[in-house]
């Protein structure tokens, strides 16, 4: 999926920024009469998404991963919240679908165990799947 600023938002005239949306991550386009930058971060890379939606405007993203910042300004508030979703759903799905953590599966397992429903036999093979 790809978004493309504004041409009417600052410093969009002629080149508008551009992000892109895929299964991997977001790549984020900001061209330059001369030169460029344009990034790609891996969702599981992205610390944090940041919007600033002002209440007359265009909206700017931003995005923090490994030390890294990057802007793009000149979006619509509903483009930078879809954007904002799409990056949260890609980590997710990078990360697992966001399961519990091995401790948490583990004090799952000692809940089964103790109300009867797992023998210790299988409680042990378990809690060895998990640690391995």
């Amino acid at each position: 999926m790809k978004f493309t600023a504004s041409r009417l938002s600052e410093g969009n005239k002629l080149f508008p920024d551009e992000i892109t949306l895929e299964s991997t991550g977001i790549t984020i386009k900001i061209p330059g009469l001369f030169s460029g930058e344009s990034t790609h971060f891996d969702f599981n890379h992205i610390a944090s998404v940041e919007i600033d939606t002002p209440l007359i405007g265009f909206s700017t993203i931003t995005i923090f991963a490994g030390g890294t910042k990057m802007s793009a300004n000149g979006f619509t508030k509903a483009e930078v919240k879809q954007i904002k979703e799409e990056i949260e759903a890609g980590k997710k799905a990078a990360t697992g679908g966001g399961s519990a953590s091995v401790a948490d599966e583990i004090q799952k397992l000692k809940v089964l165990l103790d109300q009867g429903a797992l023998t210790q036999q299988e409680f042990d093979t378990q809690k060895a799947r998990l640690l391995n």
